[in-house]
């Protein structure tokens, strides 16, 4: 079976391409993040798997409960997802869909993991670093691991730069046993 980001991934785009003419790229977002939220209940996980539910009936539910966020495209969206059996990869296509939205706005999402808590005065000078070396606008995620000891890890896409203790240490024994 196809891996799911795969399968997510022409949904997101046509998801965001759709947004991005209609200029409601906001509200699309808050639509499938909400649906990708109601998709990963295990409730409705089970309800997904349930072979006996018709797709009308699980359309239902989910236009039922998002009906705030719903006009017509997204309406069709939801449809088209169902009737290809494909609501359970929601979580997918809304992560897509925020991966375009965010090239668009050419803001990247950094992953920085320290091992205590760092102060907010840290991170703002750490955001402003970032933003000026890749020449985007930076969205920081903080992570907090006592088992790096010291320093941090940031993830920037696929580069990982790991500043840890615990990463030193691994190297210098890899050196040292090597």
């Amino acid at each position: 079976m196809a891996n799911l980001s795969s399968i997510a991934r022409p949904y997101a785009l046509a998801a965001f391409e759709c947004a991005r003419e209609s200029r409601e790229l906001p509200a699309w977002k808050a639509f499938l993040e909400a649906a990708s939220c109601l998709a990963k209940q295990p409730a409705v996980v089970r309800l997904l798997g349930n072979p006996e539910l018709s797709t009308a009936r699980i359309f239902d539910f989910f236009h039922e409960i998002l009906a705030a966020d719903i006009n017509a495209e997204r309406k069709n969206f939801l449809l088209l997802l169902s009737q290809n059996k494909r609501l359970n990869v929601l979580p997918e296509i809304a992560e897509g869909f925020n991966l375009y939205y965010a090239a668009l706005e050419k803001i990247s999402k950094v992953r920085v993991i320290t091992a205590v808590e760092t102060p907010d005065s840290f991170m703002n000078k750490l955001s402003q670093a970032l933003t000026k070396r890749i020449q985007r606008e930076v969205s920081l995620q903080c992570e907090v691991d006592p088992a790096l000891i010291g320093g941090a890890i940031i993830h920037i896409g696929d580069r990982v730069i790991d500043g840890s203790i615990r990463g030193k240490l691994t190297r210098l024994l890899e050196s040292l046993t090597g």
